[in-house]
């Protein structure tokens, strides 16, 4: 019996994953909400993760993705801006003219990695934490440097959904939420275990 249940549960979740992946894919369409149409997979994920969903995936997704509109849309304006300024550099730093340009090039490509890690962060901080958009940043970048293997496991994670994406488009119905996921999931027992070192010192 406990079998069955484990595999209802387990189909369960993925039925909700995919109906939570067609509401994101519908939701950011017009582009400009990809920010708060992700934060919103997030907080379900989290809830789910946490076991706090009561509401079921369409209410829950609206209301986070209305509760974190705000937040999420003035972030995705920042990062938007970061992202077209480090896209123009690449395409005009070019290494192989000079060693200023080597060394300008260098200093991109390590910019991006880290932009990359940050990345990755600012979705489960904003919905597992209660704070101001400009500590969402912070944190996010606190936290890509302190656990490397976290950051680059978690960047593996993305990489390959994006390239799956890239090669097979129509996995785009399945693979965000799937990989949200699995990235909050991952970052969830770091903040935890970030948590209980604090209590115990």
């Amino acid at each position: 019996m406990n079998i069955y249940n484990r595999l209802y549960s387990a189909l369960n979740t993925i039925v909700d994953l995919f109906l939570l992946n067609l509401l994101w894919v519908i939701t950011m369409l017009p582009l400009i909400t990809f920010f708060p149409a992700t934060a919103a997979v997030f907080g379900v994920v989290r809830r789910r993760v946490l076991q706090k969903e009561t509401e079921g995936i369409f209410r829950s997704f609206f209301q986070l993705f209305k509760e974190n509109f705000k937040q999420s849309f003035v972030i995705s304006i920042i990062w938007s801006a970061l992202a077209l300024f480090l896209y123009f550099d690449y395409r005009i730093i070019d290494p192989s003219n000079s060693v200023g340009q080597l060394i300008l090039y260098i200093i991109l490509v390590i910019g991006i990695l880290l932009f990359s890690s940050i990345s990755i962060y600012l979705f489960p901080i904003m919905v597992h934490f209660e704070l101001s958009w400009k500590h969402v940043i912070r944190n996010a970048f606190l936290f890509s440097i302190m656990n490397p293997i976290l950051t680059i496991l978690l960047l593996i994670i993305v990489a390959a959904a994006t390239a799956l994406f890239y090669f097979y488009p129509a996995t785009i119905f399945i693979i965000g939420s799937f990989a949200a996921y699995a990235v909050y999931y991952l970052c969830q027992l770091w903040f935890n275990q970030l948590l209980n070192m604090k209590g115990t010192n």
